[in-house]
Formats: C-alpha cells, sequence, structure tokens
C-alpha cells in the first residue's frame, strides 16, 4: 500500500501531467507573496484552496481508504498519462491554428478550424467560446471548443 506519506517527488511527477487548468492554480499559489504579518489580507475567492496533490490521491483512492493500492496508482497513473498527451495533441493542434503566433486564436483563424468548417452554417459565433470576452481563443478556451464541438466516442471499446 502507497500511504499519504508518499515521498514528494513521486506525487510532483505524476502533478507534471495533470492538465493545465490544475497546474495553473498551483503555479499562481506559488508567485503569490507571503503577506505581511501585520497587514490583513482578503480571501482572492471563497473558495477552498485547491490542493492537486490531495485531489489526485481522493480521485485515485477509488475504495476511499487513505491508501493508494498498486491497482489504484496503475489506473491513475495510465489516466494521467492519457490526460497529458490530450493536452500536448490539443496544444499542437491550437499552435498550428494559430498563424500569426499572438497565443489564440483570431476571427479570422477562428474560420479555419475543421470543427467549424465541418459544423457549416450551423457553426456556433466564436463570441460562444470567448469567455473573457477578448475577441480571441486562448488555449483554455480552445479546450472547451473541442470539447463542445469534436464528436463524441459512442462506446468505450472503440476503435483507435
Amino acid at each position: 500500500m502507497i500511504h499519504r506519506s508518499f515521498t514528494a517527488k513521486v506525487l510532483l511527477a505524476v502533478l507534471a501531467t495533470f492538465p493545465l487548468h490544475v497546474l495553473a492554480q498551483v503555479q499562481v499559489q506559488q508567485a503569490m507573496p507571503a503577506p505581511k504579518p501585520a497587514q490583513a489580507t482578503k480571501p482572492l475567492s471563497s473558495k477552498p484552496a485547491v490542493d492537486p496533490a490531495a485531489e489526485a490521491f481522493g480521485a485515485w483512492d477509488k475504495d476511499r481508504n487513505g491508501a493508494l493500492s498498486f491497482p489504484e496508482f496503475r489506473a491513475g497513473w495510465v489516466q494521467a498519462q492519457r490526460m497529458a498527451e490530450l493536452q500536448a495533441r490539443l496544444r499542437h493542434q491550437f499552435m498550428t491554428v494559430d498563424v500569426n503566433d499572438n497565443k489564440a486564436i483570431d476571427p479570422a483563424e477562428y474560420g479555419s478550424l475543421l470543427l467549424i468548417k465541418n459544423a457549416g452554417k450551423s457553426a456556433p459565433q466564436m463570441s460562444v467560446f470567448d469567455a473573457n470576452r477578448d475577441g480571441k481563443l486562448e488555449f483554455n478556451e480552445y479546450v472547451k471548443l473541442v470539447g463542445t464541438l469534436a464528436p463524441k466516442d459512442s462506446g468505450k471499446g472503440a476503435a483507435k
């Protein structure tokens, strides 16, 4: 059994494979300077701080006994590797469409997305996915577009 005192190096290696939104929260927390003791600080949000290690452990500990068996660890590891591969493929596709290299998909580039071309006249306007309303799609907004418009697998045993 692998207990909560699991080596920090291994958990960091595992977390390196996690989706960008989880890692972004960790990077923001690490980049924030420590508050001065005499200064009162307001919490940035009403949500409790996200602990990616605890989140990963909880997701992988299927029987909720506070320990990871090897099969639980293996299943979690495989899932983390698949997520890392998916993120890498999405990032590559995003960079391919971003022909002007401005780290965003502009309205002119939006029309060249295969999912938009395939949707034809029923394709949603770019503004549907532009969460921050800056007139372009950043990577996280692109991921939501792909999640919305990509065909869904109808069966678990579908051929790759």
